[in-house]
């Protein structure tokens, strides 16, 4: 059985497990609660607007998700647009998956337009600059140093 990715708002029923992985994964460094977080993936299945998000379907079970946010940095709200809760089930991992999950949202973000998104992580910078990113500084948040990434578009590349 082949693993599909999948907009969000065509799936509803994986917003409880998107914010689950998104508030497991990084709730500890956000003021946000569990709530808070699936309200956000709750806005992302509206399919309109941003936040959207994708999903990694293995038959009828998610297995990750990323998405394409207005903001994901309280520190740099003058940056915009970020590729976000990019997360791969560990059982799922090692399989090229959060590679397609990028791929996703950056062409989402050059048919909406976009010539550049940004992103941070604390201990993914060899994957994202494999696509193509580069690192344009450092956010510090408490207990958790994180590195800017951003990756710009060629021309040819964004829909007008």
């Amino acid at each position: 059985m082949s693993i599909e990715i999948v907009p969000l708002h065509e799936h509803p029923a994986f917003i409880d497990a998107c914010s689950a992985w998104a508030y497991g994964q990084w709730g500890v460094h956000s003021p946000r609660t569990l709530e808070d977080t699936r309200l956000l993936f709750a806005s992302a299945a509206h399919g309109s607007g941003l936040p959207l998000t994708w999903v990694a379907q293995h038959g009828d079970y998610p297995v990750g998700m990323a998405s394409l946010a207005d903001n994901d940095c309280s520190k740099r709200p003058d940056l915009r647009p970020w590729l976000a809760a990019v997360f791969v089930h560990p059982d799922y991992r090692g399989r090229g998956l959060a590679s397609r999950l990028i791929k996703t949202v950056e062409a989402a973000a050059c048919a909406r337009g976009e010539d550049r998104l940004y992103l941070i992580t604390t201990h993914q910078q060899t994957l994202y600059e494999r696509h193509g990113w580069r690192r344009a500084g450092t956010v510090d948040y408490p207990n958790r140093p994180c590195i800017l990434m951003e990756k710009h578009f060629a021309p040819a590349d964004v829909q007008p």
